[in-house]
């Protein structure tokens, strides 16, 4: 099915994912086994030892490449770090906590062979989500409605962590970045408008293992992306 596609990297921020993240790389080695690809795995230093579990993982298996950070730094400037380090020329953007099913990824990466970023929705026809509790589905609509109305954005789900991106995209528009808190595909959208963009549905499972980084401080880091992008693009405008 993905045959002919240049690697692929896939980049995974973690922080106190250990009962996670070597099902979820069982799950990637399955689903690329006919491609060229490497698992990047960030670390911010996690007190349950993440990163020495990937470290372990990659002894044993050279598609597995662990980075460690010496602390939180967040989960969008994680991606930034390790899409730096990667050297794939298809990035892939998902969640350590299983929360993003790998059984979805191949559907976004055949799309990639005529977009520059394919999003995995939650709310296009198709999309579901499982196991989320009413507060986050309400966040989550709220958050994606005011970048929506703010912004000018036409897709369904601005707030996706799971998104497939051609190098090109990411390496025109990185200068640009200032990535903070947990959402880096709306700054990704705003700064790089010209981009050809798909949407396809999958499926949300919310995490069975571990605690959820998500709460209200990452809604208001997200509410004021939302404003330091409409300032921005207002400066762009007038300029």
């Amino acid at each position: 099915m993905l045959e002919a596609l240049p690697k692929i990297s896939v980049i995974v921020p973690t922080y106190n994912e250990v009962d996670n993240i070597e099902d979820l790389i069982v799950g990637l080695r399955t689903v690329l086994a006919d491609v060229d690809y490497q698992i990047v795995v960030v670390d911010d230093n996690s007190p349950d030892g993440t990163y020495y579990a990937v470290k372990q993982i990659a002894e044993r298996d050279s598609h597995v490449l662990p980075l460690l950070r010496q602390s939180k730094q967040g989960l969008a400037s994680a991606i930034v770090h390790g899409y730096k380090e990667s050297d794939g020329k298809i990035i892939v953007m998902m969640d350590s906590d299983l929360s993003h099913r790998p059984e979805d990824l191949p559907a976004l990466l055949e799309a990639v062979r005529e977009y520059d970023v394919v999003i995995g929705s939650r709310y296009v026809e198709g999309g579901s989500i499982f196991g989320m509790s009413a507060y986050r589905k309400l966040a989550s609509r709220v958050s994606i409605g005011v970048s929506r109305m703010t912004l000018g954005l036409p897709y369904e789900d601005t707030t996706s962590g799971f998104a497939v991106f051609r190098r090109g995209v990411l390496d025109y528009v990185e200068p640009k970045l200032e990535p903070a808190g947990f959402k880096l595909l709306l700054e990704i959208l705003v700064k790089c408008p010209e981009a050809r963009v798909k949407e396809l549905p999958i499926t949300f499972v919310n995490r069975r293992r571990g605690s959820s980084k998500f709460g209200a401080a990452e809604v208001l880091k997200f509410l004021n992306l939302c404003y330091r992008l409409r300032r921005q693009r207002g400066r762009d405008d007038e300029g």
